[in-house]
């Protein structure tokens, strides 16, 4: 839907528009430290909503992400590409299982920063439109994650609507991906 949004803004107002993905909170926990570089006022666990309020770089943290149980319903002729895609997707605990001689249901646990972001636009084009979906909250909600902050700059200076969060195994192809987009 945001891609047919900022397609008519462009068409219709020759205007355009840099979409950024959607921010989902994440769990600080600050970890001791020789140096001890977190102030006394600061609690030793923070809810971070917004980038701006990601620790500066050199604070030893532990990030813990939402998780969501995600059960997916497709053909069977679909079966690995939707399993392809869950695993893509970071799907931990993954399960099969046939629902009818056509159906499967593929169930697994997924971070719920990859679920908003596109899965539901992936899920559609991977089954051809013949795929449903459903999350639940996950039990436990939070696990940790190795993940990091991406600043994106312009000119030498950060901007701040362009930071994302990602696992640091894809970190430098997802900026690479925002980078190429702005050029």
């Amino acid at each position: 839907h945001v891609e047919v949004f900022r397609q008519r803004l462009l068409d219709e107002f020759d205007m355009e528009a840099i979409v950024t993905p959607p921010n989902v909170p994440y769990t600080i926990k600050y970890l001791p430290s020789k140096k001890n570089n977190r102030p006394a006022d600061m609690p030793a666990e923070v809810v971070v909503e917004d980038l701006i309020d990601w620790p500066e770089f050199g604070h030893r943290i532990k990030v813990l992400e939402p998780v969501v149980d995600v059960r997916v319903l497709a053909p069977m002729e679909y079966a690995g590409a939707v399993m392809e895609l869950m695993k893509r997707k970071r799907g931990m605990k993954m399960e099969t299982r046939p629902i009818d001689e056509n159906t499967w249901m593929f169930e697994a646990s997924m971070p719920w920063a990859d679920v908003v972001t596109d899965f539901h636009d992936e899920l559609k084009s991977t089954s051809a439109g013949f795929a449903s979906f459903d999350v639940s909250e996950s039990d436990p909600p939070l696990q940790e994650a190795d993940l990091c902050k991406v600043d994106i700059m312009l000119n030498g200076e950060v901007v701040d609507p362009l930071a994302f969060v990602c696992h640091v195994d894809v970190a430098r192809s997802q900026a690479r991906v925002v980078c190429e987009k702005l050029q």
